[in-house]
């Protein structure tokens, strides 16, 4: 009788040890409810096997109750098992797609959002066309040099830092991008474009300080631009466009920044 207990008892371990995976893989994978009624199962199995036990400590064991033992004793490990597995192989998974997903909206070298997720967010904010919000292109000055000059390395760890200094003085709401090269955009929601030259203040002030690389101190200076909606376009190219148009403006003038449709732009 005590083998038998001992047999059912490793069979209930191997079941409870089972529900924190399943709980693990309902949590991950919340919209299946395979993984809920798998845990109801296991709950199911778990009195059942607490009636067994109760069942040897009142009756002689037999062959067949060893048997039966054996057998919850095995099935008992084998859900601990599969549920394991697959809370593991299922996090992978997950991971997977979600590193995709990271990979196909975000640039790899800044870490920002890359033009496939500023496009996105863009139509998303294009398409209510209740609230105004400003849209800031920026192009740095002289890249081409430090490329040309100190090479390719120099030129990556400054976007990486001119990406970080961006981000960092942006609004927690906005959404900040390279849109590839030297390039980079922001996102302003709920903002017009005299409010968004604020924001273009503090981005040209946070690039003032020289970046480090190496033995070289590397200075960086930024056009900006600044299109609000829908006063200067209400879709994305014409949007953009004007955009672009105030930041090549402010390029050719040598100002920290232009609003498109400005006295200055007119210029």
């Amino acid at each position: 009788m005590i083998f038998a207990i001992c047999l059912v008892l490793l069979g209930l371990s191997g079941l409870l040890a089972a529900i924190i995976p399943t709980y693990q893989m309902c949590v991950l994978h919340e919209q299946h409810k395979g993984w809920q009624l798998l845990m109801s199962m296991i709950a199911m199995f778990i009195f059942g096997y607490i009636g067994f036990i109760w069942l040897l400590l009142h009756r002689p064991t037999a062959t067949l109750e060893m048997i039966v033992a054996a057998v919850f004793a095995g099935g008992g490990i084998f859900v601990w098992l599969v549920t394991k597995m697959s809370r593991h192989t299922l996090a992978k998974l997950l991971q997977t797609l979600h590193d995709k997903d990271y990979q196909a909206n975000h640039d790899l070298l800044t870490g920002l959002p890359n033009r496939n997720r500023f496009y996105t967010q863009l139509d998303m904010m294009l398409a209510n066309t209740s609230n105004t919000f400003s849209c800031i292109m920026m192009d740095l000055n002289e890249f081409k040099i430090i490329n040309d000059t100190l090479g390719h390395e120099a030129g990556d760890e400054v976007l990486k830092e001119v990406g970080k200094r961006i981000a960092y003085v942006c609004p927690p709401q906005s959404l900040s991008a390279r849109l590839g090269g030297d390039e980079f955009a922001v996102i302003l929601p709920n903002t017009n474009s005299q409010l968004a030259s604020e924001t273009a203040l503090k981005i040209k002030q946070a690039l003032l300080q020289d970046i480090q690389f190496e033995q070289h101190r590397l200075a960086v200076g930024v056009s900006i631009g600044i299109a609000e909606f829908p006063r200067n376009g209400n879709d994305r190219r014409s949007l953009m466009k004007s955009a672009d148009i105030a930041m090549y403006h402010a390029k050719n003038h040598h100002t920290p920044f232009t609003i498109f449709g400005s006295p200055v732009t007119a210029k």
